[in-house]
């Protein structure tokens, strides 16, 4: 109950146009309380008991509000087309669930409700550029002092931010204690503090080095060589031509060869055991495949494959996904019997359906063919909106965001959270806007160079 007076001030600020605090209290809440509050601080007795739903809970009421009391509150623009596509397929999927696979309405809304973070564009495309790059600022040295405990944490060993595994799961290599509840900002931020340089000066290369010190402290192999990859093509494309970018060649060597050898030492036997046993097809018989902790992406492949291969049975499952159902339901129970899966903490057995490993084995579940082939095409038309536009304020930071998320979907499951989109939604008509204005600039300018 402790922040349900908190959510309350958020949209009340928001309504009475104070929306600097308002946009901060919303992130709050979306990125688990900037990870320095317990989640179960977050308990209440009207059923939900996440800050994600704290965040939701902000967008709906906002949303329902912007509907009757602004003009033009949904646009008919591309995002909106996009939207309206991405939730006509969720419709699909709810009725399939609720009418075909005889799923229970509080289960279907209990698994669904976080796809319909997409709606927080209407709320967010109020906010004014001023108030953004406010926001962001703020957002910056919060994730920047989130990065010094994440350092302070795998030096020291003691856990200073949520989310981090328990003590007999950590893992430690050296003086460096592995931890994997990295600030979840950081994969914005860190673009957006390279490339759009929010923070000028010495201060600004500080943040954006520790911030890539917390990235590689993660010891996470295939997220080192993503960041190490979009940063390389962010470098290229902001480069006005080939020879500036030649030019700067050796300050980039100087800058990725290090990282390139840290990349290199955590190539280890087991990452080349692994991916010489996905070549193999290991993975293609579930029910002999030995996994431990030495097996981290055979262990991946294998749990995507078998769900994979349990829906190819199914032409329903195939196409719409296995169902909306959450992972302690009585259906889930009754339903699936999957090998390879981490182990529920409060049963012992086999978890089923959710994965914080892989997003694909996410999308074989909830989303089938069409609705993974829907979520992609949207996803890339905004990849792509980016990129055409990435001379504009905050789009080349959007656009590499965008594909490091996709880069490090074999190893997360961000890119199915619809909540990680929140970045490229909020700015999405900024960028629009500046093009426009930025075009009309250019033919102003025109008649001074006319002789």
């Amino acid at each position: 109950m402790l922040f349900l007076p908190v959510l309350a001030i958020a949209i009340i600020l928001y309504m009475c146009g104070q929306r600097i605090l308002s946009l901060l209290i919303f992130f709050f809440f979306l990125f688990a309380g900037f990870q320095f509050v317990p989640e179960t601080m977050f308990d209440t007795a009207f059923g939900f008991s996440k800050p994600l739903d704290f965040a939701l809970f902000y967008v709906a009421i906002l949303f329902v509000w912007g509907c009757f009391f602004y003009d033009n509150y949904i646009p008919r623009n591309k995002m909106t087309l996009l939207i309206a596509i991405y939730l006509s397929v969720i419709l699909c999927l709810v009725l399939i669930s609720k009418f075909v696979l005889g799923i229970g309405w509080g289960d279907i809304i209990r698994t669904s409700r976080y796809y319909f973070f997409v709606l927080s564009y209407y709320v967010l495309r109020r906010f004014s550029r001023e108030e953004i790059e406010a926001v962001l600022k703020v957002l910056v040295f919060i994730t920047a002092f989130q990065c010094l405990l994440f350092i302070a944490q795998a030096f020291t060993g003691h856990p200073l931010l949520t989310g981090a595994p328990k003590e007999e799961s950590r893992q430690t290599i050296g003086i460096i204690t592995r931890f994997y509840n990295l600030p979840k900002m950081i994969y914005f931020m860190l673009f957006y503090v390279v490339f759009s340089k929010p923070v000028r000066g010495i201060l600004g290369y500080i943040i954006a080095a520790i911030m890539v010190i917390s990235v590689f402290l993660t010891m996470h192999r295939s997220m080192s060589m993503v960041v190490i990859i979009t940063l390389l093509l962010g470098t290229f494309l902001s480069m006005k031509n080939i020879k500036q970018f030649v030019k700067y060649i050796p300050y980039i060597l100087i800058v990725f060869i290090p990282l390139a050898f840290v990349f290199a030492a955590q190539m280890s036997k087991k990452t080349i055991s692994d991916l010489e046993s996905v070549k193999n097809g290991d993975f293609v018989d579930t029910e002999d495949v030995e996994l431990n902790d030495e097996s981290s992406f055979l262990f991946r492949m294998a749990h995507f494959y078998e769900r994979y291969q349990f829906a190819q049975e199914d032409k329903l499952y195939k196409y719409f996904g296995l169902g909306l159902m959450p992972e302690d339901s009585p259906y889930t129970s009754r339903k699936f019997d999957f090998n390879i899966g981490l182990e529920n903490e409060k049963n012992g057995e086999t978890v089923q359906l959710d994965t914080s490993d892989i997003s694909w084995s996410l999308f074989v579940v909830r989303y089938g063919y069409v609705g993974t082939f829907v979520y992609m095409c949207i996803y890339f038309a905004l990849v792509w909106h980016f990129f055409v536009r990435r001379k504009t304020d905050y789009s080349l930071p959007l656009m590499l965001y965008l594909l490091l998320i996709f880069g490090c979907s074999l190893t997360s499951d961000m890119l199915f959270n619809v909540y990680m989109l929140i970045f490229p939604m909020m700015l999405y008509d900024y960028t629009v806007r500046k093009e426009k204005a930025d075009a009309t600039d250019e033919l102003i300018k025109i008649p001074e160079n006319v002789s």
